[in-house]
Order: structure tokens, then sequence, then C-alpha cells
């Protein structure tokens, strides 16, 4: 495969940048809110959760926990797209659909 292929577009690199910028910032305040025990249902949701990511690391090889977590991480995002129902959030849906299409047809 030719390396020229894999590029992305400049907006499609900005767009990827800041979701993960976002996701960051929100994943840093619900574990700042959890880590002050304000909310201690949060608290108790964030124990469970690394429990179980501990569990798991325990008994799976990472060989496996990494090809699970890209099989999710690239199927549930289509599988939401494609069940999302039409929302406030139709234009976000709309503009990563026609991202998606723009992707597909580059690689074709």
């Amino acid at each position: 495969m030719d390396a020229a292929e894999w590029q992305i577009s400049p907006e499609t690199a900005n767009c990827i940048a800041a979701t993960v910028a976002n996701v960051v910032g929100a994943l840093e305040s619900v574990l700042r809110v959890a880590a002050s025990g304000s909310d201690k249902k949060l608290f108790l949701k964030v124990v469970l959760v690394l429990y179980l990511l501990s569990a798991i690391g325990r008994s799976l090889s990472g060989a496996t926990v990494a090809y699970v977590t890209l099989w999710v991480i690239f199927t549930v995002p289509l599988c939401i797209l494609k069940l999302a129902p039409k929302s406030a959030s139709e234009t976000f849906i709309r503009n990563f659909r026609e991202k998606i299409g723009l992707l597909n047809q580059e690689h074709r």
C-alpha cells in the first residue's frame, strides 16, 4: 500500500484532535469530582469500573484486551450512528457520516 493512501485531511485531523481533547477534558473533570469524594455514587462507579478493568487485566492477555478494545472503538460508534434517532445531534451525526464517507471514498 502506498503511504499517500493513509493521509487524512487537515480538517479531519483537527476534528480528531478536538474530539480527543474534549474526551480527555471531560474525563479529567469526572475523575476530579470522583476523587474529591463529594459525589459518592460517582466515586463508587469509578471504583467498580477500575476493579473490573483490573480483573479483566489479570484474566486476559494484553493482546486480547488490545484486540477487543480496538474492535469496540471502531464498531460501537458506527452502530450508534446507524441506530441513533433524529435529535439535536442530527447535525453532528450527518457531519460524521460525511467524513466517514469521504474517508471510505479516498481508500477506494
